[in-house]
């Protein structure tokens, strides 16, 4: 999981702002794609990444395969980059740990959440009903901050939200539990109330970075 620090954007971009969606330069942005990378000792030339839509679409990634519309990507291929961005929802690694080794990465926000964005991923990596899955549920806007609208939280259980307060790492947990995950941590740290190290849509609007989750299959 990446902050916004360490990379090469400056002002409202600075410093590690992984898209050129919210009009960063764009030899800045592939910049920083490479650090991250290259952070982790993976290749950046092969790293993967959706166009995202708040969608329930998960892809099985190719290396270098970029911009197909959707909010997940999976792989069992070793050494094959995968990026998931947010800038408040949720970023998620989910992990096939015994037998062949897999591995998601997801973008969730509300919609994804429920339309079934976790379920799909958890999905991709199923092989039968033995096998062991392991997830992390990464920074994202906190139930501290995060206010819906009585239509976005007549979806989910009562006990997700206070008022108009969703918590979003609450129902990232359940959905992946209510799939099969059998292992759930999560970093409960809030996009919004952190600015010194992370981007939020919801404190500075759409001139602004990402952050995300890069993982790949050792």
């Amino acid at each position: 999981f990446t902050t916004r620090v360490g990379g090469v954007s400056d002002g409202v971009y600075a410093s590690l702002n992984l898209t050129r969606g919210t009009g960063d330069a764009a030899d800045r942005v592939e910049a920083n794609r490479r650090i991250a990378c290259e952070a982790l000792g993976l290749p950046y030339e092969r790293l993967a990444f959706n166009r995202q839509v708040h969608s329930p679409t998960v892809h099985r990634a190719s290396p270098a395969g970029r911009g197909q519309p959707g909010d997940g990507l999976w792989s069992d291929e070793p050494r094959l980059p995968m990026l998931a961005m947010s800038a408040d929802c949720l970023p998620i690694a989910i992990a096939r740990t015994d037998g062949p080794r897999a591995l998601a990465v997801l973008h969730a926000g509300w919609r994804g959440l429920a339309e079934g964005v976790v379920a799909a991923g958890v999905k991709a990596l199923s092989v039968d009903s033995t096998q062991t899955l392991a997830a992390v549920v990464g920074p994202a806007i906190g139930p501290c901050c995060y206010e819906v609208g009585p239509e976005v939280a007549g979806l989910f259980d009562d006990d997700l939200t206070t008022g108009r307060r969703l918590d979003l790492w609450g129902a990232g947990e359940r959905a992946l539990r209510a799939a099969g995950v059998d292992r759930v941590d999560r970093i409960e740290l809030c996009t919004r109330d952190h600015p010194d190290l992370f981007f939020s849509h919801r404190r500075d609007g759409r001139a602004r970075g990402v952050q995300g989750v890069i993982g790949a299959v050792a």
